[in-house]
């Protein structure tokens, strides 16, 4: 609803056709469509969610809705400094190395079994959208140079947000293998990337992983697509899949990706215990838009709903997407973390976790 909104004002004021049209992407179609159709999520022509799942509700309305997103004014919006950032060289950490770096908003570099994976990369400010999708000062700091060869490049679903067209056509030749939720895989063909390399998975669907560089699986690990409570689209809507994601091996990571809260959590928590690692939504919510975005009051209850031992919460800190305190999602979850049975890490943009070790990062915001 709101990208589409977006994506709509940017072409009427008057930006490049071409890149427009490239950035947009394109809806699955011959044997991509058919296997989205012979989902259980699929139903009269759309994927839809376990439960109904409105992507507004509220008195305001979808123009009222608007304005407030475009015109409201909320203290703190933006912060009124850089962002501190630690430069980590990506490109320099072993393979042996258990680590995971929050790159801003969405974005996540993981090594795990020697295993490189990439989250949902948004590194350029070349969007067809950028005039609402401005960095904070500082936040911006990774751009797709500082990346390093990946075996998986992973995306949660197609938003402006959480999948950008300049960013997977500068890192093309760098990545292994594309996963992606159903239907996805149309822009990235669409795209030049091989087809042999993308894989379009299901809820329930999963891959074992295997280096690229030496081309090998690693016995013991995979990646399994899981449900969550969101929409997509980068103009129609519905047409591919949303997902969040297990990294299972002997250490699990769990990646939410965006949606609003339901019974999931604990359906997952039950299914894959010890988590060792859950990485959650944490920002660019409203009250009206709790079916897809999961509110700061509930993601307590979704942490301890999946029994994570340690929580990396983004979504936060690189675009105000919302009208909320760029600090109110952290400062809440630091509050709601005391007592918990589980650590909060709170490391700035680019401060690696170090899987194997337990650290402690100070507030920084």
């Amino acid at each position: 609803m709101l990208y589409t909104l977006f994506v709509v004002a940017a072409v009427l004021l008057g930006w490049q056709g071409y890149e427009f049209w490239v950035a947009v992407g394109r809806q699955p179609r011959g044997e991509r469509l058919e296997r989205c159709r012979q989902s259980p999520q699929w139903k009269d022509g759309e994927f839809v969610n376990v439960h109904d799942t409105p992507t507004l509700t509220g008195d305001d309305g979808f123009f009222g809705q608007m304005w407030k997103f475009l015109f409201g004014r909320v203290d703190d919006l933006k912060p009124g400094r850089d962002i501190p950032v630690v430069k980590t060289s990506l490109k320099d950490i072993a393979r042996t190395e258990e680590v995971c770096v929050w790159l801003g908003h969405s974005t996540v570099y993981i090594q795990t079994g020697g295993v490189r994976f990439l989250f949902d990369p948004v590194l350029t400010n070349k969007l067809p959208v950028w005039w609402f999708m401005r960095p904070f000062k500082g936040a911006d700091a990774y751009t797709t140079d500082d990346i390093p060869e990946v075996d998986y490049l992973v995306i949660t679903h197609d938003h402006w947000d959480h999948l950008d067209w300049k960013t997977v056509a500068a890192l093309r030749d760098r990545v292994g293998q594309v996963v992606c939720s159903l239907g996805i895989g149309e822009h990235f063909e669409y795209w030049g990337y091989d087809p042999k390399k993308i894989h379009d998975l299901d809820w329930g669907d999963s891959i074992a992983v295997a280096n690229s560089s030496l081309f090998t699986f690693h016995s013991s690990l995979k990646l399994r697509c899981l449900p969550t409570r969101h929409f997509s689209g980068r103009m129609g809507q519905h047409k591919t899949l949303w997902a969040s994601y297990l990294i299972d091996g002997p250490r699990r990571i769990f990646i939410s990706g965006d949606g609003g809260y339901d019974e999931r959590f604990t359906q997952i928590g039950e299914q894959y215990p010890n988590i060792d690692l859950a990485i959650m939504e944490n920002g660019q919510y409203d009250e009206g838009w709790h079916y897809i975005h999961t509110l700061p009051r509930e993601l307590p209850q979704a942490i301890n709903d999946l029994g994570a031992h340690r929580v990396l919460t983004y979504h936060n800190s690189k675009y105000a997407l919302a009208n909320h305190s760029w600090t109110e999602p952290l400062d809440s979850i630091y509050e709601h973390a005391k007592g918990q049975p589980w650590q909060l890490l709170t490391p700035r943009i680019g401060e690696p976790i170090r899987l194997n070790e337990q650290q402690t990062f100070e507030k920084w915001w």
